[in-house]
């Protein structure tokens, strides 16, 4: 029989899972009992930002430095944005925009706002579960009859549609890199688990450690760790500031204090959030403050060279498969996601293609006239300029004897057909090693320019 707690958790998952295979757009309000809310911003059924919680300021500071080290935020000021805007995901979206930060920065900082926003939201609804379940049994027989009834109540949360409603309306980042709802939520349920698993369940990593017994905790730790100790806790870091600064697992780390905090030699106290980034009138239509424009102007400068000196460097995909149709579509997928994009349809002179502009990966039909998917694996395989280079096998046939055969050739992995734009994007995503192409990553910006080469008469273009 489930509890109270896991029977709201789960109906807020279910909910939320319902909206993203809706392809909901907008807002979603979560009101728990406690009077906390949050919101949840979606884009065609995929997560795009979350707000809320305690620390707003705090938590958007950690993102920003953990992951995005060039950028100093207590040098960042935003012009007067509009009412119900969310100034956080509006700053990614500029960053991003000027190439500030580039899409995996972006996409990281995503993860983790919205991460720490479900971990709340479970633990808010957990405590609450709790503590209503304790009242009503305490009011009441504990009979198996009484629990049933006690389960059926109506969940202690809102949750509020808004229909339309974006987190800016200074734009919206590409689809690719929104997140998928359901994995999402899940994620956030296995960390919560191993978090209530450890006993924590009320304790909040919005909490700040403070050393109540130096000379005694000094007696019971090592000089490296009572030295670390003494750096890190300063009343004024919460564990996730903590967690941040040290470049570890918020877990990891409350687990580590644990014991100190059991014996009392360290307490967890409330602190107020930070203070959020300037909003003031600044002119030009940027919205990033005049402090950073030399730097923003040096870095795009830099970026530009770069660019025009290295233009080999920027990740370039390849795709060889002699329908055109496939190759539009892996074109389109490709290039949406920031990357160039090589596509072949000639098996016979795709190897001198690709030993003149060398991808950094590789896509193959493996059902090609001619030579088919197998022998070109293995002529790739053969050139050790390829030899590291992922090659990923695009077929209709999936079974365990193609499978064992293209690992035999020299196969990196397999991508059934039709092809699924969010897999593509997360199969080049997972081996690739180098940046994509550095585009404008705003929604409705231009697509990277199309360039034509003839490759020696071949059907090939690349971009």
């Amino acid at each position: 029989m489930k509890t109270r707690v896991e029977s709201t958790s789960n109906s807020l998952s279910a909910k939320l899972v319902r909206y993203g295979q809706e392809k909901f757009t907008g807002r979603l309000d979560l009101k728990v009992s406690t009077a906390q809310q949050w919101s949840l911003y979606l884009s065609y059924g995929r997560l795009v930002w979350a707000s809320g919680s305690v620390h707003p300021t705090r938590r958007w500071r950690r993102q920003i430095i953990y992951h995005c080290p060039e950028i100093n935020p207590n040098r960042i000021a935003l012009k007067k944005i509009e009412p119900g805007s969310c100034w956080d995901y509006h700053l990614i979206v500029l960053l991003a925009r000027k190439r500030m930060i580039n899409p995996q920065q972006t996409v990281v900082v995503i993860q983790g706002t919205v991460a720490e926003i479900l971990f709340d939201i479970l633990q808010s609804l957990t405590l609450v579960s709790a503590e209503q379940s304790v009242i009503e049994l305490s009011n009441g027989s504990v009979s198996s009859n009484t629990i049933e009834t006690k389960v059926k109540k109506p969940d202690n949360f809102l949750l509020n549609a808004q229909l339309g409603v974006r987190p800016s309306m200074q734009g919206i980042l590409p689809q690719t890199w929104m997140l998928e709802v359901e994995p999402t939520i899940k994620q956030a349920q296995q960390v919560w688990q191993q978090w209530s698993e450890m006993g924590l369940e009320d304790v909040s990593p919005d909490l700040a450690p403070v050393l109540l017994q130096k000379s005694a905790l000094q007696q019971q730790t090592s000089v490296a760790t009572y030295k670390n100790l003494v750096s890190l806790i300063n009343g004024k870091r919460t564990l996730r500031d903590i967690a941040a600064l040290v470049k570890r697992d918020v877990l990891l780390l409350t687990r580590s204090l644990k014991p100190y905090i059991k014996k009392q030699l360290i307490e967890l106290v409330e602190v107020p959030d930070l203070i959020a980034p300037n909003f003031e009138d600044i002119p030009g239509k940027a919205g990033i403050s005049n402090q950073k424009a030399q730097t923003q102007k040096a870095q795009t400068q830099k970026a530009q060279t770069q660019k025009s000196q290295k233009k080999s460097d920027q990740a370039l995909i390849a795709c060889i498969d002699d329908h055109p149709q496939t190759c539009k579509i892996m074109k389109e997928v490709i290039q949406s996601a920031g990357y160039r994009f090589l596509g072949i349809q000639d098996s016979i002179k795709a190897l001198p293609l690709l030993l003149k502009h060398k991808p950094d990966l590789i896509f193959l039909d493996l059902v090609m006239p001619i030579v088919n998917g197998y022998e070109m694996c293995a002529q790739i395989r053969r050139v050790s300029m390829f030899a590291n280079t992922p090659v990923i096998i695009l077929t209709a046939k999936d079974g365990i004897v193609d499978r064992v055969r293209a690992r035999i050739v020299g196969a990196t992995d397999f991508l059934s057909k039709p092809i699924d734009n969010q897999k593509v994007v997360a199969t080049v995503r997972k081996y690739h090693t180098k940046s994509p192409t550095k585009t404008d990553p705003v929604e409705k910006s231009e697509s990277p320019e199309v360039k034509q080469e003839s490759g020696g008469g071949g059907n090939q273009e690349m971009s």
